[in-house]
């Protein structure tokens, strides 16, 4: 008997938007007919992050506004001073501490850039992609970081594939 737990990614990769593109034309028929079409385009606003999905001849995208990347630097600056002084470990949960505060704009564009799109939940089950996500984090994101050093301390150092 196998008793490993599987992934299944086509939940994230198709299940998610699918799911959530069907619940939408149920209440929208201008919009049914134009993701037939194959060209639409819907925008959702939230405090923190603005985001539009849609398709352009068929072929989908997401784009994201972050209106807090400002707020956020700052606080991971703080975060490293703070852990400058008091160091990194959490007191309520052992072995544990908060590296980094990365926008989820951010997260999306390493997601596309490097991973095809995976979102961070499938990424973090598999240690190499990981371990390449904070590699990444580190040499183009290290705003982000919260480690007092300025980088994600990883166990080692891969290469980071040109996109």
């Amino acid at each position: 008997m196998d008793d490993d737990i599987k992934i299944n990614e086509e939940y994230y990769s198709k299940g998610i938007l699918e799911g959530g593109i069907d619940g939408v034309f149920r209440h929208n028929d201008k919009l049914f007919n134009e993701v037939k079409s194959g060209t639409w385009s819907q925008t959702f606003n939230t405090p923190n992050i603005d985001y539009k999905v849609g398709a352009v001849d068929g072929v989908r995208y997401v784009q994201y506004e972050q209106k807090n990347v400002e707020n956020v630097k700052q606080f991971c600056k703080e975060r490293r001073e703070f852990h400058k002084i008091h160091g990194t470990d959490n007191p309520f949960f052992a072995g544990t501490a908060h590296m980094m505060q990365l926008p989820k704009c951010f997260a999306h564009e390493i997601s596309s850039k490097w991973f095809n799109n995976r979102p961070w939940e499938l990424i973090k089950q598999d240690r190499e992609d990981k371990i390449l996500f904070y590699a990444i984090v580190n040499e183009y994101y290290s705003d982000f970081v919260c480690h007092p050093s300025g980088k994600i301390p990883i166990p080692y150092n891969p290469s980071i594939p040109t996109r």
